[in-house]
């Protein structure tokens, strides 16, 4: 009897331990390379700055396939261009690097030197074309005009300027 409990004890031991280590499937959680709180980072491009990026809280995900970053609370972009400069704060923000593609959420403005400013809830940024966009109802004004409108599409410095249903007043130059 004394022999059959010890075989019983060595078979329920072996089969009860595996020799393979658990996989953990992190495939619905992504955990990202780094986080930063209170950040500030500059970008620069042959020694001259380009842009400016602060905020709250940024997760940094280049270690994803889309490789991405967002950014919480306070964000704030200044762009940085020969003649002029160009800020854009909302309170949140992705940056997809691979695509050069930049999304705005929450309370977005733009403002720039030239005194324009932008607001709208919803903001995509084509950085490699420099070209932005919105299915958002928007408000747009400068020096001469007030754009309220459903959509926009348009160039960074609104030069090229589309609009869905247009409410307000803007002022046209014949040539």
């Amino acid at each position: 009897m004394k022999y059959f409990n010890s075989l019983a004890f060595i078979l329920i031991f072996n089969l009860s331990c595996t020799t393979e280590s658990p996989q953990l499937d992190y495939n619905d959680r992504k955990i990202p390379v780094s986080i930063a709180k209170n950040f500030k980072m500059t970008y620069t491009d042959s020694m001259l700055t380009k842009s400016f990026v602060s905020g709250k809280i940024h997760y940094d995900f280049s270690n994803d396939l889309l490789n991405y970053s967002e950014f919480f609370e306070d964000v704030e972009v200044i762009i940085y261009d020969e003649n002029k400069t160009t800020t854009i704060n909302s309170e949140y923000a992705i940056v997809y690097n691979s695509f050069r593609f930049m999304e705005f959420n929450n309370n977005v403005k733009i403002s720039t030197s030239d005194s324009e400013v932008l607001t709208t809830d919803k903001l995509y940024y084509d950085t490699e074309n420099e070209w932005l966009f919105t299915e958002n109802k928007f408000e747009y004004i400068d020096e001469t005009n007030k754009i309220i409108a459903n959509r926009l599409d348009s160039n960074r410095d609104f030069t090229n300027l589309v609009t869905g249903s247009l409410t307000g007043s803007i002022n046209i130059t014949e040539e």
